[in-house]
């Protein structure tokens, strides 16, 4: 009977630990390389989305001058970029991007050139297992390792280029939004955050991110524990809510498409009520009619106006 009980249990605990491991598998793996459509983009010549070719001239946004870079991150990680720079020591802007996407990204680089035509300096980052990045593993961490790239990268800036924190912000969209919220954990050497469809409350996410994939809502539990046990991380130990804590709140813009199935709708309003309770200010803007980080294709226009408005009036010296 004692044996019996004992094979019972290590069953179970093998199964349970099984279903996380498959979970995590699927759901956290990254490719580690740039996707084959967007190999040849950079900062002076890529391709808009075929979609938006007819209504978005790409080469209004084409950034003539630029450097690639790289400096270390955690873990023995080399975080790759391109440096744009056009005004020494003046108001620079960090662009991370989303889950399996790059600085070759066209939607990175459209935001780049945004940004960059409008007097402001501009890296453009790989995370860790992203790009021209270390591959570390060919996971992704849920923001746990990916925060410190981000802080990395605010670092170089501060102590290699000489970017004073009071003119320097972040831009995020998705996983790169939830970077740019977390940095924070680990340094405050910057002044303003704008995000574009951000993940928030992590539990949250990752239940909707696996239902999203196919997979039950309570599968986190294992997934979780399996992440903790067998790969060294806490999917929850770095999140928005940890890092704002520590932050010293610096001002939030929030762009969000409520028809958004990745990253719910519900997030950004969280991250408002977030914010609010730490006395931050944020500022909101939601498009009924635009999907996950599509507001940036069908409100080009706006966005220019919105961020560069956002970043001037808060990346002074």
């Amino acid at each position: 009977m004692k044996k019996f009980l004992i094979f019972f249990l290590v069953l179970i605990a093998v199964g349970y630990f099984g279903a996380g491991y498959y979970v995590y598998d699927i759901a956290a793996s990254v490719p580690c390389a740039v996707w084959e459509g967007e190999q040849s983009n950079t900062p002076s010549n890529f391709e808009i989305w075929e979609d938006y070719k007819e209504t978005i001239n790409a080469s209004d946004y084409f950034i003539d001058s630029y450097e690639d870079v790289s400096f270390p991150s955690t873990d023995d990680v080399v975080i790759s970029g391109w440096w744009m720079e056009q005004n020494p020591g003046g108001p620079t802007v960090i662009v991370n991007h989303g889950l399996t996407s790059s600085k070759y990204s066209s939607g990175i680089l459209l935001a780049s050139g945004i940004l960059y035509r409008n007097g402001f300096n501009v890296l453009a980052i790989d995370l860790r297992d992203h790009g021209d990045s270390t591959c570390e593993d060919g996971y992704y961490s849920a923001g746990q390792k990916e925060s410190y790239d981000s802080a990395a990268a605010v670092n170089w800036l501060v102590d290699k280029k000489g970017i004073p924190p009071s003119v320097l912000g972040i831009y995020g969209q998705s996983l790169g939004a939830l970077t740019a919220l977390t940095t924070s954990q680990h340094t405050n050497n910057f002044s303003a955050i704008a995000v574009h469809d951000p993940p928030v409350n992590f539990e949250t996410l990752v239940r909707e991110e696996m239902e999203y994939q196919g997979f039950p809502a309570f599968l986190f539990e294992p997934t979780s524990h399996y992440a903790r046990v067998f790969e060294g991380i806490s999917l929850t130990n770095i999140t928005p809510e940890t890092s704002l804590t520590r932050s010293e709140k610096q001002p939030i813009l929030i762009f969000n498409g409520m028809l958004d199935e990745r990253v719910l709708p519900h997030h950004s309003l969280d991250l408002v009520d977030l914010a609010d309770s730490l006395g931050i200010k944020t500022e909101l803007y939601r498009y009924e009619d635009a999907g996950h980080v599509q507001s940036l294709w069908t409100y080009t226009d706006e966005f220019e106006q919105i961020i560069v408005r956002f970043f001037q009036d808060n990346l002074t010296s």
